[in-house]
């Protein structure tokens, strides 16, 4: 197969895949009976030093949901992915927080330095407790310069009880299966960079975190390939034949899960 550039490769995914899909709803924080376009813009389109990109870029390939119904007892998961230059971090907020915040909220999700990258992530928020009241979700991704948003209401469930009081808040007991919370669908780099794929995992007990890599064999750890103890896997030097799709999989005794992320390594453009 012939080796693109970052720059083709980009074009590629932007027709084919991430701006493809469905326009994201994006619902007010404040009040989420309005749509509002929630894309903060970045204020210079000169091209950075170092970087094949006008600008950032970022868009939703999959929003939350606007509104969601909680079931007794069972765990909610709310999805959010979005795909951007660089590696886009996703941040969840609880609650209502005024639209002037949002830009200057500080992130509480460590970010990685490549800025040579496109990169699709996922993130979910989970729900492992009984609401006593409707709250609000935002997603919230940022790319350099860039910051994309949308908000989910949660609505409890209500007792059965003739003045519909809520039922009271707490969280469910016993183990849970794994659910892979933070992962990459796709990282497109440079040649020779070093990639970092994200596993997340929220348990109870604790998950065991395994990888397969682009041969569909564990991955066995060396100078180039290392599973660190966050359960992420850390690929060095990155090389043309690392191109392929790399699965992530989480046991505990309860039961498992598993994500999988696509690598595409780039050819360097030429001076």
């Amino acid at each position: 197969m012939q080796k693109m550039n970052l720059s083709l490769c980009a074009l590629a995914l932007l027709l084919f895949g991430s701006l493809s899909s469905v326009h994201s709803r994006a619902v007010d924080i404040v009040d989420d009976s309005n749509d509002v376009d929630n894309s903060i813009e970045a204020e210079s389109e000169e091209k950075p030093r170092g970087r094949p990109f006008e600008a950032d870029w970022l868009k939703f390939t999959k929003s939350p949901p606007a509104k969601l119904q909680q079931a007794a007892g069972a765990t909610l998961e709310i999805v959010c992915e979005m795909m951007g230059s660089q590696v886009p971090t996703i941040q969840w907020i609880v609650g209502h927080l005024p639209l002037s915040e949002i830009e200057n909220l500080d992130s509480n999700v460590v970010s990685e330095d490549a800025a040579s990258a496109i990169v699709r992530v996922r993130s979910v928020h989970i729900i492992d407790h009984m609401l006593s009241e409707s709250r609000t979700y935002t997603c919230v991704g940022r790319t350099g310069s860039k910051t994309v948003y949308a908000s989910t209401v949660v609505h409890p469930v209500r007792s059965d009880l003739g003045d519909m009081r809520m039922v009271r808040e707490k969280q469910y007991p016993g183990p849970q299966k794994p659910r892979i919370i933070y992962t990459e669908k796709t990282h497109l780099d440079l040649m020779g960079s070093s990639v970092m794929l994200p596993c997340k995992v929220h348990a109870r007990p604790r998950a065991e975190v395994t990888w397969l890599n682009n041969e569909n064999k564990e991955v066995v750890q060396n100078h180039r390939y290392k599973v660190l103890p966050t359960g992420d896997l850390l690929i060095s030097e990155l090389k043309w034949e690392d191109m392929g799709n790399y699965k992530c999989i989480a046991r505990n005794s309860v039961g498992r899960d598993s994500a999988d992320t696509f690598v595409y390594p780039v050819l360097k453009e030429q001076d």
